[in-house]
């Protein structure tokens, strides 16, 4: 029985540590980003533990939980060592550059925290989606895309021969169309005189001649009393 005790003692020590430690650290890093960006919300240093206290214990549980398949769980690690380090930049920037007077901080560290929170930002959006490329369902969508892939290019090689051995045969049939409109364009006559266009000059071609009409002189005019008619002008 005293041994159960303890034991639930310690894991309540442990996790009580374990949460002061992540609110120390997430105040020096919320300090930290505060004054490195003064224009910004209040709210924007929030957002940055996610990529440092939070993102730490985050893929700490990703890797334990979550994480499936040995490139996930590599990511999940790495990830949460990598944020890791930029807690204890964060901390050592807050400490050394928060306004303290016994101790020299080193001459780039400040430059160094401030590219630190965008490289962070990047490697744990690059760690996200890289994570989920590493996926099952992913790997196994890439993975049939690509076999699909391999079979199109194949089916394209295959055309290709196929082109070359079909081709006598549907240059024939080709050929053979054009042969008929160049036959067709030859015999053209579209002014109907009997004589293809072709053998005409351009602008030349024979204009149909107008049916001839009857002078007037020689038009008969009807009669008016039997209806016969005379000719005009007699």
């Amino acid at each position: 029985m005293n041994n159960s005790m303890s034991k639930v003692v310690a894991r309540f020590v442990f996790y009580f540590v374990a949460l002061v430690l992540l609110a120390w650290t997430a105040t020096l890093t919320y300090s930290f980003v505060a004054a490195a960006l003064p224009e910004m919300a209040w709210y924007v240093p929030l957002l940055s533990l996610v990529v440092f206290d939070v993102g730490l214990v985050a893929w700490m549980f990703v890797f334990l939980n979550f994480a499936e398949g040995s490139g996930q769980r590599a990511v999940a690690i790495l990830t949460a060592l990598f944020d890791l380090v930029g807690v204890g930049l964060m901390v050592l920037a807050e400490i050394l550059l928060g306004g303290q007077t016994w101790a020299v901080a080193p001459a780039h560290i400040g430059e160094y925290a401030i590219w630190g929170i965008g490289g962070w930002t990047v490697a744990n959006v690059a760690a996200v989606v890289g994570f989920h490329l590493l996926s099952p369902e992913a790997r196994q969508s890439m993975a049939l895309q690509a076999e699909k892939d391999a079979v199109f290019e194949a089916a394209l090689h295959q055309l290709k021969g196929k082109r070359e051995r079909a081709s006598a045969d549907l240059a024939g049939r080709l050929s053979d169309g054009m042969m008929r409109e160049m036959v067709v364009g030859l015999f053209a006559d579209r002014d109907e005189d009997g004589v293809p266009d072709v053998l005409q000059r351009p602008g030349r071609e024979r204009q149909r001649e107008p049916a001839p009409t009857r002078p007037a002189y020689r038009r008969r005019l009807p009669s008016r009393e039997n209806g016969t008619g005379d000719l005009e002008g007699k």
